[in-house]
């Protein structure tokens, strides 16, 4: 350049001539037209629907951020998202969420570029959330992984239970209150395991959530939620997730409270149920059947035992009154054999001794003419003869002696206080023995006799069966 030659000016523009300039190349660029976009939201403004809210949207790729822009949806726009989204919404328009959306690009000289939303594209949402799923699904599947959780032996009683889920949540309420208010306040250990169920972190706290339930050593691990749209459940689809309750050591049962499509952790779960509430009555209907079981059994060793007894009671009654019987009989036998015995003798004594009287009177009679001789030998014959009577009737008394003390000690060895050593037991009420459940009812004192002592009992409840009625 030559520094004699004057230097040209240099054209200087506003800052609203460039602003202009931009928006014009920007409106010939995009003709106005809606672009399909695809996004984070990293913030939101509320009331959409009813005022113009305002977003900051991101792309994010290994933790960096690779661009960044300013939304804007207007309220007419906010109130068709709305009747579009459902009950979806709130779980969509939130930061972290990733949407598609359809919105035209525009340059204000003020404010800067901006996407005007129009609609929240909800058909790539979900396509990319079952695509995800199917994913997980497949990857799963090609470890084997899907019946690991399933082939854990759960108890018949899972008394000890690890709760996953987030406190204060409609499904968690619903497990809890359907659990502890029970009627038959069935004993159980419940431990808690805070864990969000939907949202950015929502993957990384369930699997937490997961692996401290089983490190408390349960018997059932228990992931409730209360319902929700498909978005809503998508933290039940990540892969994490799913291994985590595959490779859980101890049964994990579902009620992720979803009415239609199943969940990826409600396919590698022990048992999927639809809502926490029927998990709850899942749980307590083994604990029902197991009641139901006891409850038999009691009653069947109730009448078993009652019908024993009663026929113990019976038994010893028939040989009671077989012994009395007996007993009378045999004394009554003996003694009037005894009476016989006696008028016999008296009967026959006198002839007997009138007989040896005239014995003797011969024998005197003879004496005189055989001497001393014929005397002795008639004097041992007449002590001979009374020996043999008194032996006789010595020898009847004996055995009848005998006979009555063998008797004696058979009554004594199948008597009451016999009976007692063996093990069996007297119930009695008012000092009387009782032989039948019939003769008693509830809140009477009783008394129970055995070989080693009394015991006072009151009665609670009688139960009679038919023979007894």
């Amino acid at each position: 350049m030559n520094p004699n030659q004057p230097a040209t000016e240099a054209k200087v523009y506003s800052l609203s001539q460039v602003a202009r300039s931009i928006k014009m190349a920007l409106e010939r660029a995009t003709a106005n037209k809606s672009w399909l976009v695809k996004a984070e939201i990293l913030s939101i403004s509320p009331g959409i629907g009813s005022k113009t809210v305002y977003l900051d949207l991101v792309e994010e790729a290994e933790g960096r951020q690779n661009a960044k822009m300013r939304g804007i949806i207007w309220a007419s726009n906010g109130q068709r998202i709305l009747e579009e989204l459902g009950d979806e919404a709130p779980q969509i328009l939130k930061p972290g969420s990733e949407v598609v959306f359809s919105a035209r690009i525009q340059f204000h000289e003020r404010y800067g570029l901006a996407l005007h939303i129009e609609r929240i594209d909800l058909r790539f949402m979900l396509g990319e959330l079952e695509r995800r799923k199917q994913i997980t699904t497949a990857r799963l599947k090609d470890m084997g992984a899907m019946a690991w959780n399933r082939r854990m032996p759960l108890t018949d009683l899972p008394q000890h239970i690890a709760l996953v889920g987030s406190k204060g949540t409609s499904g968690f309420r619903d497990f809890a209150t359907k659990v502890t208010e029970h009627p038959g306040h069935f004993r159980m250990r419940i431990d808690v395991h805070q864990s969000s169920v939907q949202g950015v972190s929502a993957a990384e706290e369930l699997v937490a959530g997961i692996k401290a339930a089983e490190a408390s050593n349960p018997d059932l691990i228990v992931l409730v939620r209360g319902g929700g749209g498909k978005l809503d459940l998508d933290a039940y689809n990540d892969f994490d997730v799913c291994l985590a309750i595959a490779h859980s050591t101890v049964p994990i049962w579902t009620g992720i409270g979803h009415e239609s499509d199943l969940v990826v952790a409600d396919l590698v779960s022990h048992t999927a149920w639809k809502t926490p509430t029927e998990v709850a009555v899942g749980v307590l209907e083994r604990f029902e059947r197991a009641a139901d079981a006891l409850g038999e059994c009691v009653e069947t060793l109730n009448q078993s035992t009652s019908l024993w007894f009663s026929d113990r009671k019976a038994e010893f009654d028939r040989h009671w009154e077989t012994i009395a019987g007996a007993s009378k009989q045999i004394i009554g036998r003996h003694r009037v054999e005894l009476q016989n015995l006696h008028r016999l003798l008296r009967i026959q004594a006198p002839a007997l001794i009138a007989h040896h009287q005239r014995t003797l009177k011969e024998y005197r009679t003879t004496l005189k003419h055989t001497g001393t001789y014929a005397l002795d030998a008639a004097q041992r014959e007449l002590r001979h003869s009374q020996q043999r009577i008194e032996r006789a009737a010595t020898r009847q008394v004996t055995e009848k002696k005998t006979l009555l003390s063998h008797f004696k000690r058979t009554i004594e060895a199948i008597g009451p206080e016999q009976t007692l050593q063996r093990g069996f037991m007297l119930i009695e009420k008012d000092g009387k023995v009782l032989s039948r459940a019939a003769q008693t009812q509830v809140g009477d004192q009783l008394t129970i006799k055995a070989h080693d002592g009394d015991m006072d009992v009151t009665i609670d409840r009688t139960t009679l069966n038919d023979s007894s009625t």
